[in-house]
């Protein structure tokens, strides 16, 4: 018999997406599955709709457990992880919706007891406006293999594994808008990160299912598109500040294009050192969007002084919060994955 599967949602005020969330599992080839949505204080009709699918569906495990005070998507997702019976821990966002064997086919990258996580392919439906067409791609994942990254809108964990190493709560706290609610017009910051990181010191394996395939339906304007950017670069500065890590590539070259600059008052010639880091940092971007994200030639040309300005944006949150983690008592707790790597390779694990 296959093993339990238990898929977590956190969710908070998408009732309408949730439900046609909750509507593609219910159809999954998958059989041996359990739902646990986490409603993180939702002020719609959350908590009628999850009572409606669990009458409609009395043939599946279903739980919805209610946070007393918001926390945001990890905490939920940790409090998902305590209450699943899975030997798996499957996460899905809110927004996703998975294909009828969107399951399986992420279980079939389980191939041996070594791999701890498997993630799959989130696309995005045709954008609507530039805002969305400049964000095309930002969670797509590489060809079937090892994994760079993790995906928490879609990806599966071992739950013993995830009992020990548990996912980021401190990172970024829950973005309100101006009236106290919970934005959801932000996506996650970059959530699953933490995670990836401690599995790869353990010297566990993780994996790519690119045909495990989800579609992830998140509406994006001006506004919602320069805030993921900026507190992007707040959860990222936290990232490599709280697991001491080497400087963001993604933002070393803006960031040495900028501190080279007054070079060129010394002399001219000089001017040439924050030209050449300014270009390595175009020729990144345009070769992230057209082979990593999947953009072609012309979607790329029309989004990309967009996506330029969003990574500066990007870069002005990764700064500011880099100086105040630096200046200030925040009470991040800081985590060496030099001795986790050492106590695994002490208890036999193997780190290649």
């Amino acid at each position: 018999m296959d093993p339990l599967v238990s898929v977590v949602i956190p969710s908070c005020n998408r009732s309408e997406i949730l439900a046609r969330c909750l509507d593609a599992l219910a159809r999954q080839t998958y059989a041996n599955i359990e739902i646990i949505v986490v409603d993180d204080c939702s002020e719609d009709d959350t908590p009628t709709l999850l009572r409606e699918f669990a009458e409609r569906h009395p043939e599946l495990r279903f739980q919805a457990l209610r946070n007393e005070r918001r926390g945001g998507a990890n905490p939920s997702r940790n409090r998902g992880i305590q209450a699943a019976r899975g030997e798996f821990v499957a996460f899905l966002d809110n927004d996703c919706i998975a294909e009828p064997d969107w399951l399986e086919k992420l279980m079939r990258g389980f191939t041996g007891d070594r791999v701890a996580a498997v993630t799959g392919l989130v696309v995005d439906p045709p954008p609507t406006n530039i805002y969305e067409l400049t964000f095309k791609g930002t969670h797509r994942l590489g060809r079937a293999g090892p994994a760079h990254r993790l995906t928490a809108a879609n990806m599966c964990v071992r739950r013993e594994l995830l009992l020990k190493y548990r996912l980021d709560e401190d990172r970024a706290a829950p973005a309100p808008t101006r009236d106290g609610r919970a934005d959801v017009t932000v996506s996650g910051r970059g959530d699953e990160e933490g995670l990836f990181l401690l599995l790869r010191a353990a010297g566990c394996e993780q994996r790519v299912a690119p045909d495990a395939v989800v579609l992830h339906e998140h509406p994006m304007d001006r506004r919602s598109f320069y805030r993921q950017a900026f507190r992007g670069g707040r959860s990222a500065a936290r990232l490599v500040y709280k697991y001491y890590l080497p400087q963001r590539l993604d933002m070393l070259p803006f960031l040495l294009a900028y501190v080279t600059l007054p070079l060129a008052l010394i002399h001219p010639w000089l001017f040439a050192v924050p030209v050449f880091f300014f270009a390595g940092a175009l020729a990144a971007i345009t070769y992230n969007d057209l082979f990593r994200k999947g953009k072609t030639v012309g979607e790329t040309v029309k989004s990309f002084p967009l996506l330029l300005l969003y990574y500066h944006v990007r870069l002005v949150g990764y700064v500011l919060e880099t100086l105040r983690l630096r200046l200030t008592r925040h009470g991040l707790k800081r985590v060496r994955l030099d001795e986790i790597r050492r106590e695994n390779t002490g208890a036999g694990v193997d780190q290649s």
